[in-house]
């Protein structure tokens, strides 16, 4: 998150931004506002535990990173693929034999959640290879 509010301030300095920029335009003011759109959207979803801290912080890195004007398409894509990413998951529960221990550690895992950090990971590719 700092690299990425340091990535703001040097497009800021450099003159690629006038000034400070502005939020969702560009400079270290889109980046910021990144930062705390992803708070303020992730921080209600992990006090009410259905998101977990890695994933909040992903999320707000990514709103740093490349500002608020990249943060939203990706966090919508990334909701999309974790939509997706969860039938799959569901339907590989229902189609797999019952066990009472399974010994896989990787199936125990997603029988018990749902890596949401891996559908943000993918959104964030998305909306970079759609971004100009």
């Amino acid at each position: 998150m700092l690299v990425g509010l340091v990535l703001g301030l040097l497009e800021a300095v450099s003159g690629e931004a006038h000034g400070l920029g502005a939020p969702f335009d560009s400079g270290f003011l889109d980046h910021l506002a990144g930062l705390v759109v992803a708070f303020l959207v992730s921080y209600p979803f992990y006090a009410a535990g259905g998101l977990k801290a890695g994933d909040a912080k992903m999320l707000m890195a990514m709103g740093a990173v490349r500002g608020g004007t990249f943060l939203l398409p990706a966090a919508l894509y990334g909701a999309l693929a974790g939509g997706v990413l969860a039938l799959v998951l569901i339907g590989a529960r229902r189609l797999a034999p019952p066990e009472t221990e399974v010994a896989d550690p990787f199936w125990r895992l997603m029988k018990s959640r749902i890596p949401y950090g891996v559908a943000l990971g993918v959104g964030a590719l998305i909306a970079l290879a759609g971004s100009p």
